[in-house]
């Protein structure tokens, strides 16, 4: 057992060391016909272990094309390498420029506090509110951003209600709405600087990285970022004494080692979790009044005062477990909404999460006949099933954490009710925060502008049910694409004024300042610091991986062994391929796994005589689709760090919606995919396949004998 143990704590470097040399075999003892599919399958297999491990970092893993495709003779180096900054790469970093943008202006918390605003405070419209603005945001923006911006608002308000209801000034009241460590009202969420002191539970944290920077979909780092973003950075906490006694800290934690050396550290406790100091003095007051009765008017007055007073108190007591009980569920229902609605979100535009990209990329690189995937078509096809998702998700969260009431839900079947002072101090300190952003500044409303410029151009350039601005004649055909706007905005942010211009017409009449250059809405050193390299890196590498599979004819060989799998329907085949892929997305990283399956599942609809988006399209999008783990993807993780959701409250949620998930992404692939993909095209002309041209041949044969 002791050796065991031992051995447990190099568990990554026996994985590095020990996954190629078991693989060997597959190389060394094959056929000489089969060398280049094996020594692909090789590649792919170490691939595949070192990701759903994640002994070294994603992205380091997909550098391994690279190394592994020149040594074994399958392809050249030049060859892989342009696989690493494809169309797509080039997409996905104009989207993520201007995400970086957006994040630096703090325009994303704006938006968001401008919809709560007008959403109101009753609580399943508030719940309504966090959900449809994290959803939009988590389109253009990485989810790990939304959540770990909208989560902070979401726990200002529960301070604020709690506070309120226990007859205490709210900490909260002079925050400023500024997303700075300085200015967050949370205690549980502060962003810490070098060596700062938590202001509530007196943990001394390090600095903390960027959000856009964290790598998307890494599992094995999303615990760990949860606890960052709750002020909890294991690694480096020093517990320093709280000398005040006079009010004990809403948030604690102990971290303790066992016998395995295995550290276990407890969550921070919900506010809406601790009772009252009322509780536990009413009893006490009781006793203390029925003493002095019993000395003043006799025993019969003070039984008779001592049972009205405990009468009173079990109501008081039972009304305040009863607002308890809410609290807590309002509490659980704003934090699991936030990270479920970043995980849904995302999956409605082309750039809103990585397996949507690769999808686009991979299938371009096996099937480069086949008409393009872009931006509009995409949103198209995802955009309707995301609402739909989203509102069947907003009534799931409500019948499980909150009342369902359908009279507040539908308002025009009953009178309006007046909101109850608990849900006048949420809207007031919602509107507080926003009010305290101030007016929408220059950069601000250029920012915003050149966002809604890059969604409508690419909404707008090929949507498929009519001509776009990319077929006008002035531009050749197939020259221009998603990229080529994306790129056109980033220079744009580069070089537009973040200030009104200060010379001749430009300058405003009453501003006094000395003509000077206006620095740019984004430098490159903002940029830099707060780009997801990692996440292109790892796009390059399924896109690398690829390439290799279709080259070396290790597609071809997993066809030809999936042919009895011909008789099988297609409806029922997408099925269990997505309840597969779900299964394995709620432990893996979503972009891993959509990485390693989707090449399977191309070669699988050639079998079936499909089209290959028809098992894809849905599969992709049940990528992101992780609700029932904490380490299924890292929003769940922050969700899960701030301590009011508990594992089987994940669990039980997670689970349904996993299910309306698979339902949802079927109905949107039979419902959009054949509008917009044209997804019930057997055979389609650019899928050239042994398994398509055996059919066409017997039709033709068929017609032949008939005539």
């Amino acid at each position: 057992m002791g050796t065991l143990r031992e051995l447990r704590k190099f568990k990554s470097t026996l994985i590095l060391i020990l996954a190629p040399v078991l693989l060997l075999p597959i190389i060394l003892f094959t056929p000489g016909e089969l060398y280049s599919e094996m020594a692909c399958a090789y590649t792919i297999l170490l691939m595949a272990v070192y990701w759903i491990t994640e002994v070294v970092p994603l992205a380091v893993t997909a550098l391994l094309p690279l190394v592994f495709y020149p040594f074994l003779g399958i392809l050249k180096a030049k060859t892989v390498s342009v696989e690493y900054l494809k169309d797509v790469n080039v997409l996905f970093l104009g989207g993520l420029t201007v995400a970086v943008a957006v994040e630096h202006w703090n325009l994303h918390k704006r938006i968001a506090l401008k919809v709560l605003t007008l959403v109101g405070a009753k609580p399943r419209w508030l719940l309504f509110g966090f959900m449809i603005t994290t959803a939009f945001l988590s389109m253009w923006i990485s989810n790990v951003a939304t959540t770990a911006m909208m989560i902070p608002i979401a726990q200002a308000v529960l301070d604020e209600l709690v506070s309120e209801q226990n007859g205490k000034s709210s900490d909260s009241s002079g925050d400023s709405g500024r997303s700075t460590p300085k200015d967050d009202p949370i205690p549980s969420v502060h962003i810490h600087e070098p060596h700062d002191v938590h202001p509530s539970s007196h943990v001394v944290c390090p600095a903390q990285p960027n959000l856009l920077v964290t790598e998307i979909g890494n599992i094995g780092e999303a615990q760990q970022l949860g606890a960052r973003l709750a002020g909890h950075n294991d690694p480096s906490v020093m517990y320093v004494p709280n000398n005040d006694t006079s009010s004990p800290p809403a948030y604690s934690f102990v971290a303790t080692e066992d016998d395995t050396n295995e550290v276990h550290l407890s969550l921070p406790t919900s506010v809406c979790s601790q009772k009252p100091e009322k509780y536990s003095k009413s009893s006490s007051q009781v006793e203390q009044k029925r003493n002095s009765e019993d000395t003043l008017e006799g025993p019969d007055a003070s039984t008779a005062q001592l049972i009205q007073d405990s009468d009173m108190f079990e109501r008081t007591f039972s009304q305040r477990m009863d607002q308890e009980k809410r609290n807590q569920g309002l509490a659980k229902a704003l934090t699991i909404c936030v990270c479920y609605s970043a995980n849904i979100g995302g999956t409605a535009t082309l750039t809103g999460t990585g397996p949507n990209l690769i999808m686009a990329g991979q299938f371009r690189t096996a099937y480069k006949e086949a008409p393009e995937i872009d931006f509009g078509s995409w949103v198209f096809f995802a955009f309707p099933g995301m609402v739909l998702f989203l509102i069947i998700s907003w009534l799931w969260i409500q019948y499980l954490f909150l009342d369902l009431n359908w009279k507040e839900i539908f308002p025009c079947w009953s009178r309006r009710s007046p909101m109850t002072r608990e849900e006048e101090q949420m809207d007031a300190v919602i509107k507080r925060q926003y009010s305290a952003l101030g007016r929408m500044s220059f950069a601000e409303i250029s920012v915003f502008c050149l966002f809604t410029l890059l969604a409508l151009l690419w909404l707008t350039r090929d949507p498929g049910f009519v001509s776009g601005w990319g077929s006008l004649p002035i531009f050749k055909k197939g020259y221009v694409s998603d990229a080529s706007v994306a790129m056109l905005i980033t220079f744009i942010l580069f070089v537009f004024p973040s200030k009104r211009p200060n010379f001749f017409c430009c300058r405003a009449k009453n501003d006094a300042r000395e003509m000077a250059p206006v620095p740019p809405l984004l430098t490159w050193k903002v940029v830099q610091q707060k780009m997801a390299w990692n996440v292109i890196l790892l796009l390059g590498g399924g896109f690398a991986m690829a390439l290799g599979s279709k080259e070396s004819g290790l597609s071809k060989w997993i066809g030809s062994q999936m042919t009895p799998l011909n008789t099988i329907p297609s409806g029922w085949a997408n099925l269990i391929c997505c309840i597969v892929i779900c299964a394995l997305t709620q432990c893996t990283s979503n972009t891993a796994t959509a990485t390693v399956f989707l090449p399977i599942l191309a070669e699988l609809a050639e079998v079936l005589r499909v089209n290959p988006l028809y098992l894809m399209l849905p599969s992709t999008v049940i990528t992101s689709y992780a609700f029932m783990l904490p380490v299924s993807t890292p929003p769940n993780a922050i969700a899960y760090s701030y301590g009011h959701l508990t594992m089987m409250d994940m669990i039980k949620a997670g689970f349904i919606m996993n299910i309306i998930g698979i339902l949802v992404a079927m109905f949107s692939v039979h419902a959009f995919g054949g509008a917009a993909f044209h997804v019930f095209e057997d055979c389609p002309s650019w899928l050239d396949t042994d398994m398509c041209s055996t059919n066409q041949t017997a039709v033709l044969n068929n017609a032949t004998v008939a005539m």
